[in-house]
């Protein structure tokens, strides 16, 4: 029973930290170079995926590398589509950091970052996140939209203990959000 209460504790305090984040408004913050263009006006207008903005097609839209999506849960709890994302709230027990993306197609997705998750907050690894190397696959479609719906961790970090590697895959069985 207490086990069970330590985890819903757990669980609610990790989706309150996934909650709104208050930023700055545009107008308290002065411009870099005095015309209103700086880093934070481009960031605005971002779509979330790491490729640069340029990659764009004929009606201005982001130009896809495959059309497979993640559902993100960054800051939203409702979830929301993306591609190569940075910061990557998989589930409610696991969130991939600082990932940076090999690969992205239709069927597979690879890439290195760091993982952290309720499964391992005994051992502090929300200041210290382990490195690993996931791939993500099985693309599922949910309304015309393809998601990944798993991933492989195929390199964990030396430090990861066994029975945290075991915490770990048991936390969520390898299978990511998609939208019900």
């Amino acid at each position: 029973m207490k086990r069970a209460l330590l985890i819903g504790a757990v669980l609610a305090l990790a989706l309150s930290a996934c909650g709104d984040q208050d930023e700055p408004d545009r107008d308290d913050v002065p411009a870099e170079d005095g015309n209103g263009d700086d880093e934070r006006d481009r960031d605005e207008h971002d779509d979330h995926d790491d490729r640069d903005d340029d990659q764009r097609d004929e009606e201005g839209e982001a130009a896809t590398q495959g059309d497979v999506q993640v559902l993100n849960f960054y800051g939203d709890e409702a979830g929301f589509d993306e591609q190569r994302p940075t910061e990557y709230v998989a589930t409610e027990f696991t969130t991939f950091t600082d990932m940076e993306w090999d690969e992205w197609d239709e069927g597979r997705a690879r890439g290195e970052g760091e993982v952290l998750g309720t499964w391992c907050m005994d051992q502090g690894c929300q200041d210290d996140p382990y490195d690993v190397d996931v791939e993500l696959g099985d693309p599922v479609d949910v309304d015309d939209t393809m998601y990944f719906s798993t991933y492989t961790i195929t390199d964990y970090d030396d430090d990861m203990p066994e029975e945290t590697r075991e915490a770990f895959d048991q936390a969520d069985e390898g299978r990511l959000g998609v939208p019900q």
